[in-house]
């Protein structure tokens, strides 16, 4: 049986590999496989870059400046009612709300994908 992860990755490369494809094909010109690299180059930068935004957020980069922010909007307000709520939804990081799971299976797949179309596109 295999990794349900693996399973994921292979997935998200296979769907990513194919939309390249319609795409690709369905523009005007001719198809070449050049067409077909930079396509999946694109969709593959598209994905890798959301894996590394989400590996930023998990590394906890933004949970000071979220905790900054609501300080300030803690001292600024004026009414106790406000006071508390802001104080009971400061404990808000964003390095929790990240499945490291997925930040993996997007930044794996990206990665390969790019790698993959700069291998191919280096051959032609």
């Amino acid at each position: 049986m295999m990794n349900p992860n693996f399973n994921r990755f292979l997935i998200i490369t296979g769907i990513s590999i194919v939309i390249s494809l319609i795409v690709a094909l369905s523009t005007s010109g001719s198809f070449t496989l050049e067409k077909y690299v930079n396509t999946l180059f694109y969709f593959a930068i598209i994905i890798a870059l959301i894996g590394i935004a989400m590996f930023v957020l998990n590394g906890g980069f933004f949970d000071f400046f979220s905790y900054s922010v609501k300080k300030v909007a803690r001292s600024l307000s004026r009414t106790p009612e406000l006071h508390d709520e802001i104080s009971f939804k400061s404990n808000f990081r964003f390095s929790e709300r990240v499945n490291v799971s997925y930040m993996k299976l997007f930044l794996y797949s990206g990665l390969f994908l790019t790698f993959l179309s700069i291998a191919v596109a280096y051959v032609l």
